[in-house]
């Protein structure tokens, strides 16, 4: 059986009675084109069949590899909860806005900020905003809070990728830290430097949001399995003692905390002690901890590049609507012993 001929840029420019250059950009969503234009030759194209030729794409991709190419479209990045002067200054949000500028860059696209918080826009606002600047594409940034309740967006008109792991009331394609990972890291690093009975400090919160992914690493991989379960500390477990009579009890000779910001709910004299021993570590490692303590940097800058990628593979291939098989992607982070900042 004769196989079938690949549709071509020439087959939609002819149906569409354009030149095959403005078959090229309406592809690509070229903001020289009206969104309008843009829709109607995507149509027709996805009518007859086209899809990209990845042996030409991976051409493309070794010749453009390494520079930026030309911006011939645009990708959403949604901060969720966030305010402007937040994403400005924080060295989180930085992170992840320096990965999806420079890999849309690479990928031919400009990133475009939204901030639906601070400016009141509602999934419909911001749904009309995108389609009338032809974008298609939207990465929406971690939200600590999650959603709780639908956003509202056209989701059959986009393709979204989430960073993170809060829960949306929707399905979709999610970027997020490898948290598994990052904790048989840490215990790895704790048992080499002689513990034999570490603890870890979390939420159960965060620990749900996971699909319970910290206390499965620490459980599975603890050095005294059969104790395991007894060195977990939850903040926010009601009906549990204080973590200075938690630490008398169960006496551990090394913490881990699964956040920096903990230590200010739980520091006592006997973690004070531990810490002064070098025997405290963090699963959230930050260049800028004045306790400076070594753990795992979780590399948002990278899930952000993975992101971009995701989402610009969604597009080419007129993957739009809430996916039947979401994706989700895990990002390892980077062990550091210590901050890369001098504190007195």
């Amino acid at each position: 059986m004769a196989t079938p001929r690949r549709c071509t840029l020439k087959d939609i420019a002819a149906h569409a009675g354009v030149a095959v250059s403005t078959v090229s950009y309406a592809l690509r969503n070229d903001p020289s084109l009206p969104p309008e234009t843009c829709r109607k030759i995507q149509a027709i194209g996805e009518k007859l069949g086209y899809r990209p030729d990845p042996q030409i794409s991976a051409l493309m991709a070794h010749i453009g590899r390494g520079r930026a190419v030309k911006s011939s479209g645009r990708i959403a990045l949604v901060w969720m909860q966030s305010q402007r002067a937040q994403t400005r200054s924080d060295r989180f949000f930085l992170q992840v806005l320096e990965g999806a500028s420079t890999r849309a860059r690479l990928r031919g696209y400009e990133v475009e900020e939204f901030w639906p918080d601070e400016d009141r826009l509602t999934g419909s606002r911001l749904t009309g905003i995108l389609r009338a600047r032809g974008i298609q594409s939207v990465l929406f940034s971690p939200s600590i809070e999650g959603v709780a309740a639908d956003y509202g967006l056209g989701w059959d008109h986009l393709a979204c990728v989430v960073l993170g792991h809060a829960r949306w009331p929707v399905e979709l394609h999610r970027v997020a830290h490898d948290h598994y990972h990052g904790i048989c890291e840490c215990l790895q690093q704790m048992t080499s430097a002689g513990c034999i009975r570490p603890a870890i400090v979390l939420t159960d919160e965060i620990n749900l949001r996971t699909d319970s992914a910290v206390k499965a690493a620490f459980i599975t991989h603890h050095p005294a399995e059969a104790h395991a379960r007894g060195l977990i500390y939850a903040t926010d477990r009601k009906r549990q003692p204080s973590f200075s009579r938690w630490m008398k009890t169960h006496r551990p000779d090394g913490v881990l905390l699964l956040r920096r910001e903990m230590w200010h709910e739980v520091t006592c004299n006997l973690l004070e002690e531990l810490h002064a021993d070098g025997r405290v570590w963090c699963a959230n490692w930050q260049d800028d901890d004045p306790l400076k303590l070594p753990g795992i940097h979780q590399r948002y800058d990278l899930a952000a590049r993975a992101a971009v990628d995701l989402l610009t593979g969604l597009e080419q291939s007129r993957s739009f609507g809430l996916p039947d098989h979401p994706q989700s992607v895990q990002i390892r982070g980077d062990w550091h012993d210590r901050p890369h900042l001098a504190y007195n």
